[in-house]
Parts: C-alpha cells; sequence; structure tokens
C-alpha cells in the first residue's frame, strides 16, 4: 500500500516538473537579457533589460504581458541597454506562450496566476493588429489602468 502511494506521488511530481520545464525551457530566450534569476543580465553598471521579479508587468494583467513579449517594446532612452524584440514568431505556438507566461508569472518570487493555451489564444487575438513594437509609456499605462 506505502508503495502505491509513494509511486502515484513521484509520479505527480513528476509530471508538475514536466510543466514546470516546458515553460523554463521556453524561457531560455528570455533569460538572455532578463538572465536565469529573471533579475535582468548586468552588463557593467547598466542592465540588459529590467527585472521580472515583482514587475508590475509580469504579475498583473496577463494580457499587457502577452503584448510585451508578442510585438516588443520600441528602445526609447539609455536605462537597459537590450531592446524588448517582438518575440512572436518564437512563441508562435499558443501552448509555447502559455507556458513562458505561466513560468514568468510564477518564478522569482512572483506568485500570479497561471495562464492557459486558450487565454493565450484570446490575448495573441486581443493584439493582433498591433504590427511594431510599442512604447514603454503604452506599457506602463495599460499597467496602470489594470491597477486602477
Amino acid at each position: 500500500m506505502k508503495k502505491t502511494i509513494l509511486t502515484t506521488i513521484a509520479a505527480s511530481i513528476a509530471a508538475l516538473a514536466f510543466v514546470h520545464a516546458d515553460g523554463k525551457a521556453a524561457y531560455m530566450t528570455c533569460s538572455a537579457c532578463h538572465g536565469a534569476d529573471g533579475k535582468g543580465m548586468p552588463i557593467g553598471a547598466k542592465k540588459m533589460a529590467p527585472t521580472l521579479a515583482g514587475s508590475a508587468v509580469v504579475t498583473g494583467d496577463a494580457s499587457v504581458l502577452a503584448l510585451t513579449i508578442l510585438k516588443g517594446i520600441k528602445k526609447e532612452g539609455a536605462e537597459f541597454i537590450g531592446i524588448m524584440a517582438p518575440l512572436e514568431a518564437i512563441y508562435a505556438d499558443d501552448q509555447k506562450l502559455a507556458d513562458v507566461m505561466t513560468f514568468v508569472r510564477q518564478s522569482f518570487g512572483n506568485e500570479a496566476a497561471a495562464v492557459t493555451k486558450e487565454d493565450a489564444a484570446k490575448y495573441r487575438a486581443q493584439w493582433k493588429d498591433i504590427k511594431e513594437p510599442v512604447s514603454r509609456a503604452k506599457i506602463t499605462e495599460l499597467t496602470k489602468k489594470e491597477g486602477e
């Protein structure tokens, strides 16, 4: 009896690890700028990209995070060395988009809700008419609207 329970528990843990691994694997593209720890890859005194830990964009309205991932952010100013490239082609599969969004929303100390494949498809449709990277001001505006 104990062996059966332990086998069931081990299988459940393995299944959870697999789901988490899909998001972690999808995050590899992001880690080039945001770092393995999600705190932004340091380049001298600056960073390639902002931290994802505790980010209102990451933990707030998931549609804004999807917009950021899919369409990217325009290079403005010199606060960060890198740009947020549009990753729509890399995350063309709704499940892969959902996996990376969930991973980021539930890693680095973040505790936001998971994103489903259906959610990802809805966000992709929501932003389909945007054809170029958005400004940081637009992302901030959308994030603040959600927090009001």
